[in-house]
């Protein structure tokens, strides 16, 4: 099952790559936003510290809705949805490769949003680079599990990615906050993040735990 859920999400790696269509568009509307950010506000380095961690996981969360908006794009274009649902799998593999295939393409995006936010409010935190890309992967676990359950949810309707947003952003809400509040104590050292992370784990386990589950029972009905 494992390997049939990586094989789903190497698919759609592959497959994107081909295509060059979903994470260039993630990268091309993160660059945008924080250009906007970056000339709306022109902050010192004092206030950078404080804006980067929001601005940062505001970023993460609008670039993500452009991938979750198009998990399932391939197979709807190709008709293919339905074949997929009749392999001889658990519907809940079928989720995890989603999922593992949009978590990648996300990760890669944070690889590159990072460092270029930092350059853009001359942020001096580059010893501290790593923590930061661990909280946001850390997060990034929950936020993209969250988001291909609504994306299967959601798949149906005419305007899917204004319902999605909708759906999304409310739920997501504690683990914005947690992330925004660890990335602050992680750049300025002002506080712990540990329990800011704890809030983070326990948002992951929760719709990691309950998403397959979920999902099986959607596209069921």
């Amino acid at each position: 099952m494992l390997r049939a859920a990586y094989r789903i999400a190497w698919k759609d790696v592959v497959g994107d790559f081909r295509r060059r269509a979903t994470l260039s568009s993630m990268l091309f509307f993160a660059v945008a936003v924080l250009l906007v950010f970056q000339a709306a506000f022109e902050p010192d380095r004092s206030q950078a510290l404080r804006l980067v961690p929001g601005l940062l996981w505001a970023t993460v969360l609008f670039t993500s809705l452009v991938g979750l908006g198009r998990v399932f794009q391939a197979e709807e274009e190709n008709g293919a949805l339905e074949g997929l649902l009749l392999a001889p799998l658990p519907h809940g593999v079928i989720y995890f490769g989603k999922w593992w295939g949009n978590l990648a393409l996300t990760v890669l995006v944070e690889l590159f949003l990072t460092p270029v936010t930092l350059i853009l409010f001359n942020v001096d935190a580059w010893d501290r680079l790593p923590a930061i890309l661990g909280v946001l992967l850390f997060g990034t676990l929950g936020l993209t599990g969250l988001g291909v359950l609504l994306a299967a949810l959601t798949q149906a309707a005419r305007s899917r990615e204004t319902l999605l947003a909708l759906l999304l952003l409310p739920l997501a809400v504690p683990l914005l906050i947690a992330g925004v509040q660890a990335t602050a104590a992680v750049l300025t050292d002002m506080g712990s993040p540990w329990p800011w992370l704890r809030l983070i784990a326990i948002f992951d386990v929760v719709y990691l735990v309950s998403a397959p589950w979920a999902f099986a029972w959607l596209v069921e009905e």
